[in-house]
């Protein structure tokens, strides 16, 4: 090969390109945007398909908060947590006074539709008004929960609770209450408080006799302890009804089967999300007096 044929391949084969930092730049541009824009699109999808929140979310003296003023002040209990929510409001300014002041802008609301208009004059920002509606839908399972069931007592029944749950226990090594116990006399009457179906009977060593009722439309695990008899011979797969006679308080437990004595009559009442063996306990207390009322 000559020496200029050489040149010549060697010019073709080394090719400079020069770059329009121009075009480069308004590229560059338009690709952020587009992520950006990707970004925002999957959040939005994200938060408009929120999961259902579980009562453990709230603090149990806040969910009690709510329930009472909706019974002073008939604004439904889920739209004042629902804009607590939207607003991302910290626990230590979660109060009566700031939901009070809230459930004035909703009173006389009786269509769930006409939220966005009784919001406006709260916060006439309709991404607001969005996303409060997002935390409602969010709240559903909570209200589940909360209605259409009925205090384990009967009305004329006498009785006092506290909330005790969280509170320790030592019987069987070192644990925390589960549950609120409910004092009255021994030999009242315990109704379910929801229709469902028994999941467990018989005894129980911390329980004494006990039932576990499955809800029916809530799916929640419902425990009755330290009864004195059952109303029948209830067993499990056996189908109950809201407001159904299940049994009898007592004070059975804390030992082998018969044990009687140990404490004063009482109900214990428990709640639980899940299945035996991983069930996970929330506070009844916000219930009870929601139901109670």
């Amino acid at each position: 090969m000559s020496l200029s044929s050489r040149s010549s391949y060697t010019a073709r084969r080394y090719r400079y390109y020069v770059v329009n930092r121009k075009r480069l730049t308004l590229f560059l541009i338009t690709a952020a945007l587009f992520i950006i824009f990707l970004v925002l699109l999957i959040l939005n999808l994200i938060s408009s398909h929120k999961g259902q929140y579980t009562v453990d979310k709230f603090v149990s003296g806040d969910l009690l908060m709510y329930f009472e003023l909706e019974k002073e002040m008939d604004v439904p209990w889920y739209y004042l947590a629902a804009i607590d929510l939207a607003e991302d409001i910290p626990e230590t300014e979660i109060s009566r006074e700031r939901s009070a002041g809230i459930a004035l802008h909703l009173t006389g609301m009786k269509n769930p539709e006409d939220l966005s208009d009784f919001l406006s004059s709260y916060n006439n920002s309709k991404s607001f008004h969005r996303k409060v509606e997002r935390e409602v839908k969010a709240l559903s399972h909570i209200r589940l929960i909360a209605e259409d069931k009925i205090f384990p007592f009967a009305t004329n029944a006498e009785y006092t609770y506290e909330d005790g749950y969280g509170d320790p226990r030592s019987y069987g090594g070192r644990r925390s209450h589960e549950g609120i116990d409910i004092m009255t006399d021994h030999g009242v009457p315990i109704l379910s408080v929801c229709d469902g179906e028994i999941e467990k009977s018989g005894w129980n060593e911390l329980g004494g006799w006990r039932l576990g009722i499955r809800g029916a439309k809530d799916n929640i695990y419902y425990y009755y302890a330290h009864l004195s008899r059952y109303e029948g011979d209830p067993k499990p797969g056996d189908k109950v009804k809201k407001g159904q006679l299940i049994g009898y308080v007592g004070d059975s437990g804390y030992g082998q089967e018969g044990t009687t004595g140990e404490f004063l009559p009482h109900l214990h009442f428990g709640m639980y999300y899940g299945k035996e063996g991983k069930l996970r306990p929330f506070n009844p207390y916000p219930f009870l007096m929601a139901w109670e009322r």
